[in-house]
Order: structure tokens, then C-alpha cells, then sequence
């Protein structure tokens, strides 16, 4: 039992102990055979805490991650998300996203039992909810009920004694009115390149609206070598053409290094070309997404410009994929990070602007969880739980996490687009995704929490 300061550990590993099950309050390591993590019970005071707690679940899992790749063994998590996983807005949302860890460990981790509980505390004492999550331990059901995402580990517990599975299905949008328009101020993270870039020059040709690209390409003057260099073999050949000819002795690292801010530089300028020739008006502003100050600061300009903000669109995103087994706790910090502390870091730079829409670019992996991915798996699921708070808190807000499958052309190797393939996800066609963008902004039904691109499914 990892209690992380629930004050529970004791009491479920007397309840285990009284019915035969060897349990002990402990930290795991590399002999232990299972982990019930029960830091998503405690009070967390504010985003900082939240992370904690998440990145502890993982610490946990990594610790007993290279014996159950193998063994059998058991891994759950516990968490007070309001007995339903946040869907209806829970104030602790930021703590939202141990499903994501628990439902890849499942696909790592084939002979182990896995198993994310939302447990909703609803001011019952310690010894009830030990109860109750003994109980479930033990006599819950079965894991994997017909039709539900994620495998069916992932069960809600309410106070007042129901339970649930989470069950995705299929729907339609419900067209109305489009959200963003001409008068729209939309700060967009990622937004300048990739593939978030092509789903806002899309919005642009439908909107007409006006756009504050944030990335962390700084925008360089080209060397006048490179002009007329396409492509990154001969932009390499241009740069190590002119070194010879100046004298400069340069190294492979430096001119890859040199090529590379040339081109994402070049992908910057054509995205805000292009969201100009669709009919809408772009700025790029080079601020990492987590560089709050930075980002205030160019708003100011922005705001005597424009206008207010009145839409966030958050597309940042960074991949370090490996199996929990391998993966470094720096690995995870950094893409767990990108995505969350990033979309606080957006919300709370306008946090008095009027926003009506707040768009995060989620991913199926927080739906379905994904082998080497448990870190962009819980940071996804935490976007799709805190996009439904803000939904609860402002009245009018358009609020989605769109839980996009792999894009053809995005961050997708082979082995991940035959993993997505099997899970029932296939590629998304840039211009497809970008029109599933557009229409997913005058949809009229009250979903929050989407995916997008295929039927999610268990991988079997």
C-alpha cells in the first residue's frame, strides 16, 4: 500500500491481512509483487500537489514495473475525482490523470491486473473507505465488461454506493453555429507548426478570425546561402558550402543543428502565411508554453491591438517513449509537463479575458492508455478532466478535449501507427483532421471530453 499521505495504507493493509492477503503499508521496490496507490485520495492544495501525487504513482509503477513485464502481480490506482472520473467537473481534476498510467501499464504489463478506481470519498471516514475499496479489491467484478475503453479498469465508486465502468461510444456531431469568428482572438500553443498548424489555417478559411501563435522556434534571418535551398540535404550542403568558404570549420552536430532552425523557422513563416491567405490575421510570439511571463507580455500588445482573448487552443506536445521499466523520471517530467503545466500556464495568462472556447489537443492514448507512453497518457487524461472543470465553472465556455488518434504526418513512427492500427485508431489525414476541427466548433452537443479519428478500443 503506497498511502502518499491519503492515511489509508494502514487501514486497507489490516482489511487484506484479516482476510488472508499478504499487504503491508511500505514504499514498493523491485521484489514487490503489486501496488495500491492511494496518493489520489489525498487533499492536494493546488496544481503543484496534484503533480506530486502523479508523479509518485508513476515512481510507484517504475519501481515494480520490471517484474510484473513479466510476472503476474497487481497494480491499482485510487483517486477522488468525484465517483464519475471528472467527467462532470471535479475540483480535483488535476489529479485526473492515473487511469492514464494505470491503462498502459495494462498493455506493458500483460499478466498483471490493473485496475484505476475513483473512489468518491463523500465525507465518510477513513475505516469506511477502507471498506468500501477492500471490497472492490476483492469482490468488484469483472475487469473488462463488454463494450468499455481502457480494458473496463477503470471503475467508479460513488457515495452513495453505485458503481460504474467508463464506455465510450459513437456519435455524430450536431451542427449549429460556429464558435470562432472574425472578431475571435485565439492563443494557440503549437500552433505554428505541425500539425496543430494545419487545423488553425483551416480555422482561419472558416473563421476569418485572428490568431497568437506561441512556439519556441526563435525567428532567425536566414544565412543568404541557404535562399535557395530546398530541403534539408541541400540546405546542409548551402551551410557547409559557405563555412568553407569564410573559413569556419564546422561540425556535423552544428550544421544539423543550423539546417534544423532553418526549417522550423521556414514552417513558422508559411503557417502564418498561410493563415493570412486563408482570410484570417496570425502573430508569432517565441515563448515556451510553460514561460508565463514571456507569454503576459506579449499579450499586453496583443490586447491594444485585437482585443481581448477569447479563445485558447492548446496543441503543444512532446513525446520521450519508452516502457515504464525504462523510462527516466526527467522523461517524464518534461512531457507531462509540456501538456499540463501548460494548459495552466494558458489559463491562468487569461484569466481575465472572456474566453468562449477552450480547445486542448488530448490524445487516444489517455482514452485507451499506450505501450512506452504512460506519461503523455496521464497528461492527456489530466487535460480531458481539467477541460471538463472549466467547463463546469464559466457558463457559455465551449469546452473540448479532443482525444485525437495519429495523424499521418505527425509524431508517428511505424511501430506506433501498427499499435494505433490494432487498438482500432487509424491514421488521420491532415486534411480531414483539420475539417474535423472545424466541425467539431459548431457541434451543439454537450460532449467534452472526445475522440477523435476512430473507435477506442481495448488492445486484446
Amino acid at each position: 500500500m503506497v498511502d502518499a499521505g491519503s492515511g489509508l495504507a494502514e487501514l486497507v493493509a489490516d482489511r487484506l491481512l484479516q482476510r488472508g492477503i499478504p499487504a503491508a503499508a511500505a514504499a514498493p521496490d523491485a521484489s514487490t509483487d503489486g501496488v495500491i496507490f492511494l496518493g489520489g485520495l489525498v487533499d492536494a492544495d493546488g496544481v503543484e500537489d496534484a503533480t506530486r501525487v502523479q508523479r509518485a504513482a508513476f515512481e510507484a509503477a517504475k519501481a515494480v514495473a520490471a517484474k510484473l513485464t513479466t510476472e503476474p502481480g497487481v497494480f491499482v490506482t485510487v483517486q477522488d475525482t468525484g465517483g464519475d472520473f471528472g467527467l462532470s467537473g471535479s475540483e480535483r481534476a488535476w489529479l485526473g490523470g492515473l487511469p492514464g498510467l494505470v491503462k498502459t501499464a495494462a498493455q506493458e504489463w500483460p499478466h498483471a491486473g490493473t485496475r484505476a478506481i475513483d473512489l468518491e470519498r463523500g465525507g465518510r471516514d477513513a475505516a469506511q473507505l477502507a471498506d468500501v475499496l477492500v471490497d472492490e479489491l476483492l469482490t468488484g467484478g469483472t475487469p473488462r465488461p463488454r463494450g468499455a475503453s481502457g480494458g473496463g479498469t477503470e471503475v467508479a465508486l460513488r457515495a452513495d454506493g453505485a458503481r460504474a465502468t467508463l464506455i465510450s461510444y459513437a456519435a455524430q456531431t450536431e451542427a449549429g453555429s460556429p464558435r470562432v469568428h472574425a472578431r475571435s482572438v485565439i492563443l494557440a500553443s503549437g500552433g505554428a507548426r505541425g500539425v496543430t498548424a494545419a487545423t488553425l489555417v483551416a480555422l482561419a478559411e472558416a473563421s476569418k478570425a485572428r490568431f497568437v501563435l506561441l512556439g519556441r522556434t526563435a525567428l532567425e534571418e536566414e544565412p543568404a546561402a541557404c535562399a535557395s535551398a530546398e530541403g534539408q540535404p541541400a540546405i546542409l550542403e548551402a551551410l557547409l558550402a559557405d563555412a568553407k568558404a569564410n573559413g569556419e570549420t564546422v561540425s556535423p552536430r552544428e550544421l544539423g543543428a543550423r539546417a534544423k532552425r532553418i526549417l522550423a523557422g521556414r514552417e513558422v513563416r508559411d503557417t502564418l502565411a498561410a493563415i493570412e491567405r486563408a482570410g484570417g490575421r496570425a502573430r508569432y510570439v517565441a515563448a515556451d508554453v510553460l514561460d508565463g511571463d514571456a507569454i503576459r507580455a506579449a499579450l499586453t500588445t496583443v490586447r491594444e491591438d485585437w482585443g481581448p482573448i477569447t479563445g485558447i487552443v492548446h496543441g503543444a506536445g512532446l513525446l520521450a517513449d519508452k516502457l515504464i521499466a525504462d523510462k527516466p523520471i526527467d522523461d517524464f517530467d518534461r512531457v507531462f509537463s509540456v501538456k499540463v503545466e501548460g494548459l495552466r500556464t494558458l489559463l491562468d495568462v487569461t484569466s481575465e479575458d472572456p474566453l468562449e472556447v477552450l480547445l486542448a489537443f488530448s490524445s487516444v492514448a489517455g482514452r485507451c492508455g499506450n505501450r512506452g507512453q504512460c506519461d503523455y497518457a496521464m497528461a492527456n487524461e489530466t487535460l480531458n478532466k481539467v477541460v471538463a472543470l472549466e467547463a463546469s465553472r464559466r457558463n457559455g465556455l465551449f469546452a473540448r478535449s479532443l482525444g485525437w488518434g495519429p495523424w499521418e504526418g505527425g509524431m508517428v513512427t511505424p511501430g506506433l501507427r501498427a499499435h494505433f492500427e490494432r487498438l482500432g485508431v487509424p491514421l488521420i489525414p491532415l486534411e480531414t483532421g483539420a475539417r474535423m476541427l472545424v466541425d467539431e466548433l459548431a457541434d451543439e452537443s454537450d460532449s467534452v471530453e472526445l475522440v477523435l479519428g476512430g473507435e477506442p478500443r481495448p488492445e486484446t
